[in-house]
């Protein structure tokens, strides 16, 4: 979500925000926006902020008329920041990396905010139940993209196989914590698009729209899978943000063997059929240069994907 100009701005198919210089306005008629008001008060009130990471200020929420109302950051995404500089476009369009040491410490505290964010909250004894919808969301997921057509049918059987028998693990009581995991609140969409950097190299947590009680991975595994397909979509990435992953999970307080976890490796692969998905549904949304970079971060998923097959 972009907050540079006023004016009004269609953010995604389910809410329209408006800008002005102070402010940003989000009202949708789609869903409640009290659940999102009110976690973003939770954390005022808690003080969930680290030094340069905090969750973006919320001013205020109307009941009556469903519209959030928080403060405006002069800024862009984390994503734009690290994509448009690392690729021949951007960098002929006088796109530059500036100060990426700053940039990438940043990517380090985000996990550190994020660790920060789920202890407020952990519940290391609640019932794996508040987790177990990412076995019957990625049976959704497989059985929309078959109807879609979106993969060959081979390859979503292997899929199924290797993934399903794993997270219907998820109903036993001792799976999350054999796995390092933990049931707390979760943001719900915690990726690049949704955290934004300021003039001052400051990080601001947007959109939590779809926080709810749920695993702590689903929160872990969406930063680090949306980071790890950015770094994969071509060599300079490779080479200048390759690292950025394990310094997100490091920050959290995770080593990288926790990717090697099932809980860990199965929602890595809801997230990026969720990406091919999404790519699918938002194609005829999204500007020409958009849909290119959706089709190069889903190709990077599913490299990761069939590696695991």
């Amino acid at each position: 979500m972009n907050q540079s100009n006023a004016g009004t701005a269609k953010i995604n198919p389910r809410s329209t925000g408006f800008i002005n210089n102070e402010v940003y306005r989000k009202h949708t008629s789609e869903r409640g926006l009290a659940d999102e008001a009110g976690e973003l008060q939770r954390c005022m009130q808690l003080g969930v902020a680290t030094e340069n990471v905090s969750p973006i200020r919320l001013v205020d929420f109307d009941a009556v008329t469903n519209t959030l109302t928080t403060e405006r950051v002069h800024g862009d995404e984390l994503f734009h920041t690290l994509w448009n500089a690392t690729y021949l476009l951007g960098r002929l369009r006088g796109h530059r990396l500036n100060d990426p040491q700053t940039i990438f410490s940043r990517v380090g505290e985000l996990g550190q905010w994020l660790a920060l964010y789920h202890r407020t909250s952990a519940s290391h004894n609640a019932d794996n139940s508040k987790a177990a919808w990412l076995l019957h969301a990625t049976e959704r997921k497989i059985r929309d993209i078959r109807q879609e057509k979106l993969l060959p049918e081979r390859l979503l059987n292997k899929i199924e196989t290797r993934f399903l028998p794993v997270l219907e693990k998820l109903n036993t009581r001792t799976f999350l914590a054999e796995n390092g995991a933990f049931v707390c609140r979760v943001h719900g969409d915690f990726i690049v698009y949704n955290v934004l950097i300021d003039q001052n190299r400051q990080l601001h947590v947007v959109d939590f729209g779809d926080t709810r009680v749920s695993g702590n991975y689903e929160d872990v595994t969406r930063m680090y899978s949306s980071l790890y397909a950015i770094t994969d979509t071509n060599r300079t990435r490779r080479r200048r943000l390759g690292h950025l992953p394990s310094v997100f999970l490091n920050g959290y307080g995770l080593s990288m063997q926790a990717t090697e976890t099932p809980y860990f490796k199965c929602n890595m692969a809801y997230n990026y059929l969720t990406h091919l998905e999404g790519q699918h549904y938002m194609r005829d949304l999204l500007s020409w240069n958009s849909n290119i970079e959706m089709s190069q971060i889903t190709r990077a998923g599913m490299r990761w994907i069939k590696r695991e097959l």
